[in-house]
């Protein structure tokens, strides 16, 4: 959405998400990335890139985050690495959901 993406970004992005994600591949079941210039050509800040994980598991969970710079590349690279370290929290809270059940307290009034 008014930015052009070329062979050489396309390819970054796609380096860029192997890296960020490469080692979580059997927990993710889907990858969406959208780069957009929000300011058209008046520059600024204002080359978005979000990034929408979608997590193999129970209840489809779903991870977004939004990054903005004057530069489409930063914007990815920080876009996907900040969703990198949100993928690795969602799974290891998942995983300790299911090495430590729940406990339940029973309060007994004498």
């Amino acid at each position: 959405s008014g930015v052009r993406v070329g062979e050489k970004l396309r390819h970054y992005i796609e380096r860029r998400i192997q890296f960020a994600l490469g080692r979580f591949g059997p927990d993710i079941e889907h990858v969406a990335v959208r780069v957009a210039d929000t300011n058209g050509p008046r520059g600024g800040v204002d080359k978005e890139c979000r990034v929408v994980v979608r997590l193999r598991a129970r209840g489809n969970h779903r991870i977004a985050v939004d990054d903005h710079d004057e530069n489409v590349y930063a914007a990815v690279a920080r876009a996907l690495a900040r969703t990198g370290r949100s993928v690795a929290r969602a799974l290891e809270r998942r995983r300790d959901r299911r090495t430590y059940p729940a406990r339940h307290v029973v309060v007994v009034e004498e």
